[in-house]
C-alpha cells in the first residue's frame, strides 16, 4: 500500500481510509479471530486540532505463533495487562493495512507519543493526523495515559524539587494523593466534596446557582496554588483578565468557585504536565467525570481566552 500524498490532512484522511479499506476486508477472510476497529482522528497541527470525519481503521486480532512486535523485538502474546478488545481480551495484536503487525498497546503508544498515525515501518498512513485520545473508550485512553505519565517525568532542569512538592500538595488537596499516580476519571461530585462546596446564588432572573468552595478550603487551595506560582513566576502565573491571585482572598469569609478551581488545575496540568483537566459526559452512565487527556507540545506560553468575570480575591 502506497503512502498518501502530502495534501490537506482531512483529504489525506479520506484518502487514506478509502485506500485502506479493501486490503483490510481482505485480511479479515484469512484471520478468523480477526475483527475491523476504529479510532477517532483529529489534525495534529498546533493551531487546528479540529476533529477528522474519517477515523482510522486497522484488524485486531490474536496474535500468531512466534509473532514477534517490530516496536520492542518481543513476541506478541496474548496475557497482556493491556486489553484492547473487552470482548476478547485475547485480542493484543494490531494489523494495518499495510499488512505490518505490531502489539496493540505499544502501536497506539507510538502514536500517542509521537502525535501521528503513521505505519511505523513503512510510514503509510494519514499525513497532519493524530488519535483524538479524548474521544476514545476510557479503558484504552486510560491505559495510555497512566503509561504517558511514567515515560514523559517532569524535566528537572526546568523545574526544580521545590515547584514539584507545592505543586503536588495542590493537586493532592484538589483531586486526591493519587491522582498523580495513575490519572483516573473523578466524578464532578467527588470534587464537590472533597472541596466542601455548597451551592451559592449568582442570579435571581434567573435564578442560578454555582458551587463554591468552603472557606477553609478556598484559603488552602489559593495558598497552595500561589505557593507554587511563586516558584517561577514567569512560568507558572496565568495571565487571565480580572484574575489577581498575589494578594489571596480578601478575607477569611472570601469564597472560590469551583469553576475557577478547575481552571486553576487545568493550568497547572498543562504547565507541569502537559496535560489537559477538562470533563467528560459518559452516555453508559449517565454521569460526568473531570478527566485528563495529552495536549500538543508546543515552546509558546499556553493562552487562555479572556475570561470575563471577575472572581472576589
Amino acid at each position: 500500500m502506497r503512502a498518501c500524498q502530502e495534501t490537506t490532512s482531512a483529504h489525506d484522511s479520506m484518502m487514506f481510509a478509502r485506500d485502506s479499506m479493501l486490503p483490510l476486508i481482505k485480511q479479515l477472510s484469512v484471520f478468523p479471530t480477526a475483527k475491523m476497529y476504529s479510532l477517532p482522528l483529529m489534525n495534529n497541527s498546533q493551531d487546528d486540532r479540529s476533529p477528522l470525519q474519517e477515523p482510522i481503521r486497522f484488524i485486531v486480532k490474536c496474535p500468531e505463533e512466534g509473532c514477534v512486535c517490530p516496536i520492542t523485538q518481543e513476541l506478541i502474546t496474548s496475557d497482556e495487562t493491556f486489553s484492547f478488545d473487552l470482548d476478547r481480551p485475547d485480542r493484543t495484536a494490531i494489523r494495518l493495512a499495510c499488512q505490518h503487525e505490531f502489539s496493540a498497546f505499544w502501536v497506539l503508544f507510538n502514536w500517542v507519543h509521537n502525535n501521528h498515525v503513521k505505519c511505523p515501518i513503512c510510514h503509510a498512513g494519514p499525513s497532519d493526523a493524530c488519535i483524538d485520545i479524548a474521544q476514545i473508550t476510557p479503558h484504552i485512553r486510560v491505559s495510555l495515559q497512566r503509561y504517558m505519565r511514567k515515560v514523559d517525568k517532569i524535566p528537572t532542569e526546568y523545574n526544580n524539587v521545590d515547584e514539584v512538592n507545592k505543586v503536588r500538595h495542590f493537586v493532592e488537596t484538589v483531586v486526591g494523593k493519587s491522582f498523580l499516580d495513575s490519572f483516573p476519571d473523578i466524578l464532578i461530585n467527588e470534587i464537590r466534596n472533597r472541596l466542601e462546596c455548597w451551592n451559592r446564588v449568582v442570579s435571581v432572573t434567573p435564578r442560578i446557582l454555582r458551587p463554591y468552595l468552603s472557606a477553609e478550603k478556598s484559603k488552602a487551595v489559593c495558598s497552595q496554588f500561589m505557593q507554587w506560582v511563586q516558584c517561577d513566576q514567569v512560568k507558572n502565573m496565568p495571565n487571565w483578565n480580572g484574575l489577581d491571585l498575589t494578594k489571596g482572598p480578601r478575607s477569611e469569609l472570601s469564597v472560590l468557585p469551583l469553576e475557577l478551581v478547575v481552571l486553576l488545575m487545568d493550568h497547572v496540568m498543562k504547565i507541569m504536565y502537559g496535560l489537559s483537566f477538562t470533563t467528560r459526559y459518559d452516555n453508559e452512565t449517565d454521569q460526568t467525570y473531570h478527566t485528563v487527556f495529552n495536549t500538543p507540545k508546543s515552546n509558546a506560553p499556553f493562552q487562555r481566552p479572556v475570561f470575563i468575570k471577575r472572581f472576589p480575591f
